[in-house]
């Protein structure tokens, strides 16, 4: 596919956001290429003001800083299967795996239509507001169940997959992540690596106060059910580290397959091994050993 209309965001925080957003922009608009700014981009570059239609009718977003970044245009495509590329500007970033120093030969590959592009489920959690409003998050990396203030208390949760009870614990809280999302916060927190093309999903405790307690991966069909057990403890449910919400009191939780999909785009055959092993900083056994 070749993308003639392209909308671009970037994180302005990074330093090198603005400097690599004109590139990028020059380029693109000498190959005939439309390119659609978000408001705050087109603000900062001194263009008019970003366009109301920036994630509807393009062929592509381009995102310019982390993970975060492009997380943000999963969220506001709300379903829309526009591919999006992540061109990362520092950090860690597993989604945005293009390095600034490639960008040309990144822009090289979108101008011709070479993207590899892979479809990527979201997960979805339902539950009910302390008002009683139904509560419906999508996300692509993780669903995170907390205590819903300040204070970081612990929780004591009940958790149940496909109506099976499976377990009662105390724990700062729970995270329920895709394949994606495996390498984000769940890694921090103990859980296993599941390559992206497994149909699975992961359940991994932050902090739980047994030993005995520990990630569990299971089938991408079944449905995570979580339940506070602490009565004067609210919780909060958080999509992606981007939306958050209190849960009302003695309402369940909900996480399973949405019906929603995102389509990652990627240039070039990088092996996700070879992914992980740069990202990760993993050493080889040396050869003089």
């Amino acid at each position: 596919m070749t993308a003639r209309r392209i909308s671009l965001l970037a994180n302005l925080h990074k330093a090198e956001a603005l400097p690599t957003a004109r590139s990028v922009i020059a380029r693109l608009r000498r190959e005939q290429v439309e390119v659609l700014l978000r408001r705050d981009l087109a603000r900062a570059l001194g263009e008019k003001d970003g366009e109301d239609g920036f994630y509807r009718d393009t062929d592509m977003v381009l995102c310019l800083g982390g993970d975060g970044t492009l997380l943000t245009a999963v969220r506001a495509l709300e379903g829309r299967e526009i591919p999006i590329l992540g061109v990362n500007l520092g950090g860690l970033g597993f989604l945005t795996a293009v390095p600034s120093t490639e960008i040309d030969a990144c822009l090289d590959t979108v101008l011709a239509g070479e993207c590899r592009v892979e479809e990527r489920h979201l997960i979805k959690a339902t539950t009910r507001q302390p008002d009683g409003t139904p509560l419906v998050l999508h996300a692509l990396n993780d669903v995170v169940v907390d205590e819903g203030s300040f204070t970081r208390r612990a929780v004591v949760l009940k958790m149940s997959i496909d109506q099976s009870y499976v377990g009662t614990f105390t724990a700062d809280g729970l995270i329920v992540a895709t394949p994606t999302g495996s390498t984000a916060y769940a890694l921090s927190a103990g859980g296993p690596i599941v390559h992206p093309t497994l149909r699975a999903l992961v359940v991994t405790p932050v902090c739980a106060h047994s030993l005995s307690i520990r990630p569990l991966v299971f089938g991408e069909g079944e449905t995570v059910e979580i339940e506070n057990l602490l009565p004067d403890v609210a919780i909060k449910i958080t999509a992606d580290g981007q939306d958050a919400f209190v849960v009302g009191p003695g309402m369940p939780v909900h996480v399973g397959l949405s019906e929603r999909k995102v389509r990652l785009a990627f240039v070039g055959r990088r092996p996700y091994y070879e992914i992980l092993r740069t990202k990760l900083n993993w050493g080889g056994i040396p050869k003089n050993r």
